[in-house]
């Protein structure tokens, strides 16, 4: 009977799509195509955003350069934008819930000029309750909502930025002078 059960439970989760959060095996086809090279651009290399891109890169086959080639793109990432504001307010007046917005303003762009517009923005919103009683814990739940979002930011980057090198017309070498 347990077999039968657990048999049923494998079967309703894999037909509803569930998965684990933040596992992107499957059916991502971008991350299969051709390697990319890509020099990145922002003003600060040692940021937590900057990690969880550099960390991102691999899973797309996106390989890091340090200056430009002609078949490389330049992805250039302005500051990173954290806004958290009230959400939910409990009967005793206090905030019981709180909501963060995630941004960046970035542009992808090749030797023929920019392929996105100039600061194209990525963001991400979550909310998560907060607890007075508990101030402590409710800090650690919004720095682990913070790194979630920001991988899921540098995942949503770099896809768009594998999906605008196969759309862009690839940089041909300029002929020779006679």
């Amino acid at each position: 009977m347990k077999k039968v059960i657990a048999g049923l439970l494998m079967l309703t989760l894999s037909a509803c799509g569930w998965h684990l959060r933040g596992s992107s095996a499957g059916g991502d086809k971008l991350a299969m195509t051709a390697p990319l090279d890509l020099v990145i651009v922002t003003d600060d290399d040692h940021t937590p955003l900057m990690d969880a891109v550099r960390q991102a890169l691999p899973a797309y086959r996106i390989n890091e350069q340090k200056s430009a080639t002609a078949n490389s793109l330049r992805l250039m990432l302005g500051q990173e934008k954290m806004d958290k504001r009230t959400a939910g307010v409990g009967s005793d007046a206090l905030t019981s819930a709180y909501e963060i917005i995630l941004s960046i303003d970035y542009s992808v762009s090749n030797d023929n000029g920019v392929i996105t517009p100039r600061n194209t923005r990525a963001s991400l919103s979550r909310s998560y309750d907060y607890n007075v009683n508990n101030a402590n814990s409710a800090a650690q739940e919004e720095e682990l909502i913070l790194q979630e979002m920001r991988r899921e930011l540098a995942q949503s980057i770099l896809r768009r930025t594998k999906s605008l090198a196969h759309k862009a017309p690839a940089v041909s070498p300029a002929p020779a002078a006679q």
